[in-house]
């Protein structure tokens, strides 16, 4: 792998020098995608290959990909150096030079000593449909249609065979290959790999795909019947990592060279001084940089393939300055995977929080994050760099989650009106303020106008502007739906309404010693067949709105037996109810709702509250773009709104086909007002590009 990393490719070439016909190169994918230099990568290769074929073979990786390099890195790095004009080489690379791109290489010759062994970007594929037995490269892989997504709804084994040849990983035992791998292809053993090599004649496996976890260059697995080499040194510029290369030398055997690329400045000036001496005075160069970069104590390429598992040595590490920087660039790569991960997250964090008060310790948090992330964000995320976010993003010990989650938003781009896409939790957060005080009479005048006890559509659009809440009708439309799905009604009735209302809120109701008797109060309630919004009105005896200590004494006297009453301090359950609010001798319907609730109502309308409607188009990018553009033949990027929606419609099939949830009609028509803004047409390229992941929190204080 070098992922966008020119300068490891160009310091290669320098150590062992340039590619020619009797020193040839093999690249085993992911040239794309996290560094910036990809484009570049690839013109060097394939110049090279133009002047000299037999110089240079490509291998694909999963980052080769329409959909991983439209999330990871490549599309963003052909626009930023293309502009407008980037979309003829994007569908160049995703669309004919990528699915082209060899899946296997077979190695033989005198400079393997007569060995073969095979080279695979991630590794062996093993349980694929119908799979009986190892896969042959000659059946099997020889005859995949290799044009073709390797990310899909995988529908017949050549797509399972495709994806886990560029996405597996190797495991050392049956129990790890069990344990799930979420995201990735499936894992392989070595019974597996063994199995394979036997299959095809092969006396070991080569892949690349992963940084060893030794963070040396390379990693030997399986009895040394697998080995992976991973040449991006520094990954990412903060990873540490020394380079790996895989050399094939006459007379020298087969071995595992490792490298530490030099900074763009130092490499200019050796290139200009050294690159046209010989091998001997390029050497001499290597070593004077090398050897305090990475303190082998051994020569660079003596770690051959017997010894490639040996135990790891302390690599060297990039300045703190540097580090700090590189933090910067991947920054925006980890909030989009947890922008993705949402649901997971919260659902991961939710289990972990018995007591439901939105809070977890931050080792809890930091353990969570990495279960959950560290397979979606290869090799990327770790401990360290976790704990260098988390003081970006100013986190607390404890981790209140929900507003966690909720700082990481999917958005359209920047001209899109605040009213058109609205930050749902926000405003609702804002509106719980304004009316968690207003008496219970007010409120139900003001959402109920015509006094049916039940809220309309219509009803509900109209009370949200009456306190400067900045959302469209379809936008309200999106969260009115999310609360009949949350109450499970198909219009809601007033005091359902009241419930979503006063439990929406970015922080769950505080907790503290009375939380366990509100919390049975609540039961109570519920077990007479009584909604709180229902119970609240009948206590409110003086009908003025409020409970005072008197009326919510004569209320509880109501549920509970005197002996239990007798034992209860009222006036103090009392400031406890209004801990929800506003402390002034008196109780709101939304103080009273929030203290007695089930909190696991609460949670269930964070989650809910805390989906991005955006979600599934970023994720569908480029199956959206190719559907707008099938429509587009004259190249307008512009698409009619009813055709913008068919082709979310078509998405929308797409995602039920793999089992995947689907955007309402409700979503649907909010997105086409996200995308049009209030035009009959949407500018679709825009539309698209212009998607990104923000920090709210981190907007407001700019």
């Amino acid at each position: 792998d070098t992922h966008g990393h020119l300068e490891d490719v160009l310091w290669i070439f320098f150590k062992y020098g340039p590619p020619s016909a009797t020193n040839r190169y093999l690249f085993n994918g992911d040239i794309v995608d996290r560094g910036g230099h990809a484009l570049e990568i690839l013109l060097l290769l394939f110049a090279i290959k133009r002047d000299n074929p037999n110089a240079i073979l490509i291998q694909r990786g999963n980052h080769e990909d329409v959909a991983v390099s439209l999330h990871f890195g490549f599309r963003a790095e052909l626009e930023s150096k293309f502009q407008e004009h980037f979309g003829a080489v994007w569908n160049v690379c995703t669309q004919i030079v990528f699915p082209l791109l060899p899946l296997a290489t077979i190695v033989t010759g005198p400079l393997t000593g007569g060995r073969h062994f095979g080279v695979l970007h991630g590794g062996v594929p093993v349980d694929c449909p119908g799979q009986v037995g190892p896969v042959s490269l000659e059946d099997d892989i020889r005859k995949i249609d290799r044009v073709r997504a390797t990310m899909q709804s995988m529908q017949d084994r050549s797509d399972h065979i495709l994806f886990n040849l560029v996405w597996a990983d190797p495991c050392d035992s049956a129990q790890k290959k069990m344990s799930g791998h979420a995201g990735r292809g499936n894992r392989f053993t070595e019974r597996e790999t063994t199995e394979f090599c036997e299959r095809n004649n092969l006396a070991f496996v080569v892949r690349s795909h992963e940084v060893p976890r030794s963070l040396r260059g390379a990693a030997a697995a399986h009895g040394g019947k697998t080995y992976t080499v991973f040449s991006a040194s520094n990954y990412m510029g903060t990873v540490g990592n020394r380079g790996g290369v895989f050399l094939c030398e006459v007379n020298k055997g087969l071995q595992l060279s490792e490298h530490w690329a030099p900074p763009w400045k130092v490499l200019a000036e050796m290139y200009e001084t050294h690159f046209g001496s010989g091998a001997d005075q390029r050497e001499k160069v290597v070593k004077s940089w090398e050897a305090p970069h990475l303190s082998l104590g051994q020569e660079d390429n003596s770690a051959n393939t017997s010894s490639a598992d040996s135990s790891p040595r302390t690599a060297a590490r990039p300045p703190a300055e540097a580090r700090e920087r590189a933090v910067d660039q991947i920054l925006q790569f980890v909030i989009e995977r947890i922008c993705e991960s949402k649901d997971q997250l919260f659902t991961e964090f939710r289990s972990l929080d018995a007591s439901m008060t939105g809070l977890l310790p931050r080792a809890v948090w930091v353990e969570a994050m990495l279960r959950l992330l560290e397979p979606l964000c290869d090799q990327v995320l770790n401990v360290g760099l976790l704990e260098q976010l988390a003081q970006r993003w100013g986190v607390t010990d404890p981790v209140g989650y929900v507003r966690f989650l909720h700082r990481f938003q999917i958005r359209g781009h920047e001209g899109v009106r605040e009213e058109v896409q609205p930050d749902l939790l926000r405003e609702v957060s804002s509106l719980r303020r304004q009316l968690v005080d207003a008496p219970v009479m007010h409120l139900e005048h003001l959402l109920d106008p015509n006094g049916d006890r039940s809220v309309t559509l219509g009803e509900f659009q109209s009370f949200l502007p009456r306190f400067g809440l900045e959302v469209t009708p379809l936008q309200t439309s999106v969260l009115y739906e999310m609360m009949t799905n949350f109450t499970q009604q198909s219009v809601l009735t007033l005091d359902s309404t009241i419930v979503c209302l006063a439990l929406m809120s970015r922080d769950p109701p505080p907790m503290n010693q009375w939380s366990s008797v509100a919390d049975k109060i609540g039961h109570a309630v519920s077990s007479f067949g009584k909604s709180y919004a229902h119970a609240f009105r009948l206590w409110d005896t003086n009908c003025d709105g409020y409970l005072s200590l008197a009326e919510l004494h004569g209320g509880l006297s109501q549920l509970l037996p005197p002996q239990k009453l007798q034992t209860l301090n009222v006036a103090h359950f009392m400031q406890y109810i209004e801990g929800m609010g506003v402390t002034n001798q008196r109780i709101s319907i939304f103080e009273f709702v929030r203290a007695v609730a089930p909190r696991d109502w609460a949670m269930q309308l964070h989650q809910a509250l805390l989906k991005d409607l955006l979600k599934r188009v970023w994720i569908c990018r480029p199956a959206l773009h190719a559907l707008l553009a099938k429509n587009d033949p004259n190249g307008t990027n512009r698409a009619k709104v009813k055709v913008f929606h068919s082709c979310l419609e078509e998405i929308n099939r797409q995602l039920e086909i793999r089992g995947r949830p689907q955007l309402s009609s409700a979503q649907l028509q909010a997105i086409c007002e996200i995308a049009s803004q209030g035009q009959p047409w949407v500018a679709y390229e825009e539309f698209i590009r212009g998607l990104h992941v923000v920090d709210v929190d981190a907007e407001d204080t700019r």
